[in-house]
């Protein structure tokens, strides 16, 4: 089996942000990207469009003309892709999910090919993102060798770096991402919806709040824990913490939780 990334046409089965991200990513790399499929024509037409000498075709076309298929639908969806579609020995097919485990292409496997996870540890807004957010990023990995080198070498080719992943790592490994991604979100959120109880409006409370988030994110990269924190809970203000705790009681009950 061949599982050099750089020898052969790549294809893609999925066209949506992370997808078109990638694709592109790799592209710029120096990756050789031939087809994509997608649920939509439209969203495979769009991103072959914006790769040279790459065609929108059918699923099962990405899978005959590619040694390489990257599955980058969303995670309720590749078990029955890969179910759904005819593999040959010496192909390669690799999923693109946080949290599914690599035995989800096990029809692929037992077609002959090659079987792999690539998981880029970034956060996708559209499929018309730049490329470039795929650098400086981490990218879990787990395949049996040799592809497990070839996709650590891709992580590094994209400017990011490879992390190995255990299969039984894997639901933690995701379940961190969500928290540090999707909670963060969520605080800033409901942070900003307080400015509403005194008269402000959480647009305002969410311009004001963003500067202090990114400040804080900058002091964990650059002094690192515990040294970024600040505030009274690091003075140990008690009176200026319980003074907080009773006006949330008061006029914003549902935050005090949180608070506490």
């Amino acid at each position: 089996m061949n599982a050099d990334l750089r020898s052969g046409s790549i294809g893609f089965v999925g066209a949506g942000a992370l997808g078109s991200t990638l694709a592109r990513a790799m592209q710029h790399a120096g990756h050789h990207l031939t087809s994509v499929a997608s649920r939509t024509t439209t969203s495979a037409e769009r991103l072959a469009s914006s790769i040279d000498g790459c065609e929108a075709v059918t699923v099962q076309d990405v899978a005959d003309r590619c040694g390489v298929v990257f599955l980058t639908v969303p995670d309720s969806a590749i078990l029955d892709v890969a179910s759904a579609t005819q593999w040959r020995s010496g192909q390669v097919v690799i999923h693109c999910s946080g949290a599914s485990p690599l035995s989800i292409l096990d029809s692929a496997n037992r077609g002959g090919a090659l079987i792999g996870a690539f998981h880029p540890l970034q956060t996708f807004g559209g499929s018309d993102g730049s490329p470039n957010i795929m650098r400086d990023i981490a990218y879990a990995v787990e395949a049996e060798s040799p592809l497990r080198e070839e996709l650590e070498t891709l992580a590094n080719d994209l400017g990011g770096w490879p992390i190995a992943l255990a299969a039984e790592d894997r639901i933690l490994y995701h379940a961190s991402a969500i928290a540090a991604c999707g909670l963060l979100a969520t605080l800033v959120k409901l942070s900003a919806d307080l400015w509403s109880d005194f008269g402000q409006g959480s647009d305002a409370g969410l311009r004001s709040l963003l500067p202090l988030v990114r400040s804080t994110l900058d002091g964990i990269e650059r002094r690192g824990f515990p040294e970024v924190l600040t505030g009274p809970m690091v003075r140990g203000d008690v009176a200026t913490m319980q003074s907080h705790i009773n006006a949330l009681a008061a006029r914003a009950p549902a935050f005090q939780p949180i608070y506490r």
